[in-house]
């Protein structure tokens, strides 16, 4: 926890892993609470977050069942809370889907990538969040975020296959702003798959230069050997990013996708790749989504 809700002060982090000793489901692996009196007293350089793939952690060796219910690994990766204000760049959260020094099979359920519920100002330079379960970014109630460059990939567990849909195996949870996946039918696999961005309200949102990439569904046993689990040249996943609550003022600049079909599910145009084509086929390129600009 850096900062208490409401502090105003300087604190300044660069070029260290956050992460958990063991599984742990209550864990927010990084929050912050405090903002600075100027732009980047609060800062973060060269900072990752990870979960499993490490010998430092007995994730490493504990999350090999196929069920991931049996790996609620943490809460989530990282929280900028409300009364915050962080600058934050090239940060890595990466949920392992394998392992790095001498572990099992990953088969790992982190929560929740990276919580916005940030107002006084947020910067987002380079960061990417990886396989975790209910999304990789969610701006929940956000404002003022500058977000350029955002990379993410979604659980490889997850999808046709899986034993477990999203939000499943947590439990969706208000407080935190979660999406309940209602809008999917309740066996509709390839609609229950994490999304790379959750935008729920917000205002003065401006972003630049977004990839998000499905590369595997249902994959738990052999990693990156059966292709029946790969998406290539294949659609695996319904919805890649969602916006709801009518965020007012949001620029989106450069939205790129793979094995998605609808790229933005916003209740209006849900923009998707067949009238996107580009990219990483089969992929989808956006140059401006401006549906809630100037709203």
């Amino acid at each position: 926890m850096v900062g208490k809700p409401g502090e105003v002060g300087t604190a300044q982090i660069q070029d260290i892993r956050f992460t958990v000793a063991d599984i742990a489901p209550g864990a927010i692996i990084l929050q912050v609470n405090m903002a600075g009196s100027n732009p980047g007293d609060v800062g973060f350089w060269n900072t990752h977050v990870t979960v499993g793939g490490t010998a430092d952690s007995n994730v490493n060796v504990a999350c090999g069942d196929s069920n991931t219910a049996s790996c609620l690994a943490a809460f989530a990766m990282v929280h900028l809370t409300s009364s915050s204000s962080a600058y934050i760049e090239n940060m890595w959260g990466w949920t392992a889907d394998h392992s790095l020094e001498r572990g099992g099979r990953q088969n790992i359920a982190t929560g929740r990538g990276l919580l916005v519920e940030a107002t006084k100002g947020t910067w987002l330079t380079g960061t990417g969040f990886e396989h975790n379960t209910l999304y990789e970014y969610n701006l929940h109630n956000a404002q003022n975020v500058f977000a350029p460059l955002q990379q993410t990939e979604t659980a490889y567990w997850q999808g046709a296959g899986s034993r477990q849909n999203a939000p499943g195996p947590w439990t969706a949870n208000s407080r935190y702003g979660d999406p309940d996946y209602s809008w999917c039918k309740p066996g509709e696999q390839p609609c229950r798959m994490g999304l790379a961005q959750n935008i729920d309200g917000g205002s003065n949102l401006y972003l630049y230069g977004a990839a998000f990439w499905t590369f595997f569904h249902g994959e738990t046993q052999t990693r990156y050997d059966d292709p029946a689990t790969k998406c290539e040249g294949i659609v695996c996943i319904t919805n890649q990013a969602r916006v709801t609550g009518n965020p007012k003022n949001m620029y989106w600049y450069g939205i790129n996708t793979k094995s998605a079909d609808v790229m933005v599910l916003d209740g209006n145009e849900n923009p998707n790749r067949f009238f996107h084509p580009g990219g990483w086929p089969p992929g989808g390129v956006i140059a401006a989504y401006l549906t809630f600009a100037g709203k």
